[in-house]
């Protein structure tokens, strides 16, 4: 059985990483190398750097930025924002990216994904999935059109397009810390073979180890988690531990008595 990713994520508005609650009302909280920095000390599974406004404000991600975030890096990096064609795929790969996430050119030229993944490969073409529950539904949320799409339909045709991952994003729990919503996670999980990274909700290690104990996911990710509380990915990976699936752990953890 794989191991389970614990995976920190970076969200960036151009000039400095923000965190936002429930996709909105975007708070300062560092410097995306300086916070990299941390990560790659604490050994996490993978990082997640996304410029969250880059398509919105129709501008390409800086990638002067995502290289000194990437040269602070050991573990793979994934980089999204405003990616929109081959070349922009390309240009980030060359500086170090292992994979890029995609959202917004998903939806509006599914064709896309299909283009991008036979020309780099699948294992490296996530498609995010932002997610709201609306009237019982679970549909799309995107900035330019919330509730016209259903998230089941959409992530079927990601995966019949070749995509290598999913990032599902509970919208409603982005930011709040009170736990994941095992129901949207497990509806969604359900429609889809290829791995997914869930994200949304969590405030204490419990809240991924209660995730994990129902709903079959590769990936679990987090970011207030981080910012706003002294809880770090370790602690994370040894609640995990404790419900006994596989996790990455570190000798010198078990050396300060952290993981008896």
């Amino acid at each position: 059985m794989l191991k389970i990713r614990v995976i920190p994520i970076l969200s960036f508005n151009g000039f400095a990483l923000v965190k936002t609650k429930q996709f909105d009302n975007p708070r300062m909280v560092g410097n995306p190398t300086q916070v990299a920095r941390v990560y790659n000390s604490r050994n996490v599974d993978e990082l997640v750097f996304v410029d969250i406004f880059a398509s919105k404000q129709k501008r390409k991600i800086n990638l002067a930025v995502v290289k000194q975030v990437i040269n602070e890096c050991f573990m793979p990096v994934t980089i999204g924002g405003g990616i929109d064609s081959i070349e922009d795929i390309n240009n980030l790969l060359k500086i170090g990216a292992d994979k890029v996430v995609l959202k917004s050119v998903a939806l509006k030229n599914p064709s896309f994904i299909r283009e991008a993944v036979k020309i780099f490969g699948s294992q490296c073409i996530v498609v995010s999935v932002d997610v709201k529950s609306v009237n019982n539904e679970y549909k799309v949320y995107h900035y330019e059109n919330e509730i016209n799409r259903s998230a089941n339909d959409f992530i079927k045709e990601m995966e019949d397009s070749g995509a290598g991952e999913l990032f599902i994003n509970d919208v409603k729990n982005d930011g709040m810390m009170n736990g994941f919503d095992i129901e949207l996670f497990n509806t969604l999980r359900k429609d889809t073979n290829i791995p997914v990274i869930a994200s949304g909700g969590a405030g204490k290690p419990e809240h991924f180890a209660d995730l994990l104990d129902k709903v079959n996911v590769t990936g679990v990710a987090g970011a207030s988690i981080f910012h706003y509380t002294q809880f770090t990915p370790f602690d994370i990976k040894y609640a995990i531990n404790q419900i006994n699936l596989p996790v990455r752990l570190f000798d010198y953890h078990l050396s300060e008595g952290v993981n008896k």
